[in-house]
């Protein structure tokens, strides 16, 4: 386990102290509406009550609490114990969830299992490309023939100012200019470590146009507004703020892997 990888287990170990699951995983906010996150994201996937699902970093496991209720098998995976931990204080019915501690690159699994593959809003912690494309790798074994791969709340280049509380309350002149001047301190930050500040620990992000290359063969991608993202436009409308990331939703085809 790389170090970059180790402090986000340690990170995600200490969130969890004196928290409630939802408020130790962070990113579910606010609270009222995740049990409509919850539902957004499966629908988007097409859940099914016969599917095999696989979650790589489950967390505290507030989507994992949703799916497992209506699925026939859960794996949940992620590096922090003490998330997992919390995840198993659910007051889950019948389904007990599957957890294991591992990182997303090296999934301890068998081969051509899962029918669904679910990566919600934790590509921002891979340290690098190469990272990543391991993970799809990773992904690609577990999956069956015509799995679908769920990648949620991903950070993409050309919305990456949403990010920041501070640009949500510029006007629209102020975001206009702001725009240009992120994408000036992001290449001053990878230019140099000297130049970086605040900017070193900027999210990594997933271009959509790398991911449908990647799968171009193996599946059918499609590209959309994160779920959290959907639902909170839907509900506080014109007064909607907060990030701004995408969810690609990979149908692997069998035909097309035997190309």
């Amino acid at each position: 386990m790389s170090d970059a990888i180790k402090q986000v287990a340690k990170y995600y170990d200490e969130r969890t102290k004196n928290s409630d699951n939802i408020d130790a995983a962070g990113q579910w906010q606010p609270k009222e509406l995740v049990s409509e996150i919850c539902q957004e994201i499966s629908k988007k996937i097409g859940i099914k009550h016969d599917d095999r699902v696989l979650e790589i970093g489950c967390g505290s496991g507030v989507l994992g609490d949703h799916i497992i209720k209506n699925i026939s098998f859960y794996v949940g995976v992620d590096i922090s114990f003490m998330m997992l931990k919390k995840f198993l204080e659910l007051p889950i019915n019948e389904n007990k969830p599957n957890l294991i501690q591992s990182t997303a690159d090296e999934i301890p699994i068998l081969n051509n299992f899962f029918s669904i593959i679910i990566l919600n809003s934790i590509t921002m912690y891979f340290p690098n490309k190469e990272y990543l494309k391991k993970t799809l790798r990773e992904i690609e074994r577990v999956a069956c023939p015509s799995a679908t791969i769920f990648i949620g709340e991903n950070s993409v280049p050309e919305r990456y100012y949403y990010e920041f509380a501070w640009f949500q309350n510029l006007g629209i002149v102020g975001q206009t200019f702001a725009k240009p001047y992120i994408r000036i301190r992001k290449w001053l930050a990878k230019t140099s470590p000297r130049l970086a500040g605040k900017w070193k620990n900027a999210y990594m992000e997933i271009s959509p146009q790398f991911i449908i290359k990647y799968f171009t063969e193996k599946g059918d991608v499609s590209v959309s507004d994160a779920a959290a993202y959907t639902i909170r436009k839907r509900v506080f409308g014109k007064n909607c703020k907060g990030n701004r990331r995408m969810d690609f939703i990979i149908r692997l085809c069998k035909s097309k892997s035997n190309v």
